[in-house]
């Protein structure tokens, strides 16, 4: 952005930008006037100029001060971003700063699911550092337009109306099993799945993966009593360990689920997948997925010994034919293929 003043064409000045961020923080032009060592009037004159140029008002005014706009609230956002990345451009052109990938999670995934995710990120480059944080689907998509993140990990893909820069793949996939506490899973183990009939259900927020469970239920013809519903897979796992309820989980988080909580599983519900999709602009996907599709170079726990034989795989490729029940070196989870997102709705019921 060039120095002087603003101009018709939504040209926005640098300089500018500074003088309505700082109104907007410190609430009033005097106050920013006294920070910035101009007149009031002047400065005054220089938001009025920006409000022209960007042909909305970022102010309300009133004799109690300035508070801004709808516009005002989005341009600070923006104003904010650009001064982050000012600064952060400095530290890099003098070489002591790591580039930052902000990554948000939404809350209701298993960690175990995502960690490797993480992982790969963090290790992918050593001039990145990976800043992470949690929060709802809707809220991270919000924090994403809003260029306070660069990459989302949701179980919910983007639909077309989300925004044209803004697109989603397909990076894991897992199926899911019921896990609780090892006195109930072990009452409940025998005649899986009828055998759930009534028990009382730590359920997942509302979203694909659910109606994927709800209609597995369905179809074997059990009603589960749903007690709670909850967004934190760490907490429906709490409750699970301390004999609320059962709860489903991907099954590549057994080994955590037993560790952490002493959960056992159950069984796993046929055909229901759960999957983890990275959302992010067309530049951060290109940027990022490479290192989220990368294979681990160690292999992924597997299930435990006591687990059912005739318990499907935990997770498969989509470029490759599923495995046989007797494949004892099939890992956990994976990450998806390209190829993924072509798979007919007729040969799995995936959550999209």
């Amino acid at each position: 952005m060039r120095q002087g003043s603003c101009e018709s064409g939504g040209r926005v000045n640098y300089q500018h930008l500074l003088y309505f961020r700082t109104v907007a923080v410190l609430g009033g032009v005097t106050a920013a006037a006294q920070r910035l060592r101009l007149t009031p009037p002047t400065l005054s004159a220089q938001i009025r100029t920006l409000e022209e140029a960007m042909g909305v008002p970022l102010f309300d005014r009133s004799a109690r001060g300035m508070t801004l706009t709808d516009s005002g609230r989005v341009a600070l956002r923006y104003a904010d971003r650009i001064f982050a990345l000012g600064a952060e451009l400095e530290q890099a052109l003098r070489g002591d700063v790591k580039r930052v990938v902000r990554v948000g999670v939404e809350s209701s995934i298993v960690a175990a699911t995502v960690r490797p995710l993480l992982g790969r990120l963090a290790g992918s480059n050593d001039d990145e550092r990976v800043v992470c944080s949690f929060g709802s689907h809707d809220e991270l998509l919000a924090s994403l337009r809003a260029l306070d993140l660069d990459l989302v990990l949701t179980n919910v893909p983007v639909t077309e109306s989300t925004g044209a820069d803004i697109g989603s793949r397909l990076v894991v996939e897992t199926d899911v099993a019921f896990f609780a506490d090892e006195k109930t899973a072990a009452a409940l183990r025998p005649g899986f799945p009828t055998s759930l009939q009534g028990a009382s259900f730590v359920a997942p927020p509302r979203t694909a993966l659910r109606e994927s469970i709800e209609r597995w239920l369905a179809r074997v013809g059990v009603r589960l009593a749903t007690n709670i519903e909850l967004g934190d897979a760490s907490i429906a796992a709490a409750l699970a360990a301390d004999g609320v309820g059962i709860v489903a989980a991907p099954l590549s988080a057994e080994v955590e689920l037993r560790k952490r909580y002493d959960l056992a599983r159950v069984g796993v519900a046929e055909n229901v997948l759960a999957q983890i999709h990275a959302v992010g602009s067309t530049e951060s996907l290109a940027t990022l997925l490479p290192a989220l599709l990368a294979e681990e170079a160690a292999p992924t726990p597997r299930p435990s010994s006591d687990a059912r034989a005739d318990d499907v795989p935990s997770s498969r490729r989509a470029d490759s034919a599923p495995d046989s029940e007797d494949d004892d070196d099939a890992p956990n989870a994976r990450a998806a293929a390209p190829e993924l997102a072509t798979v007919s709705a007729s040969q799995r019921e995936s959550v999209r």
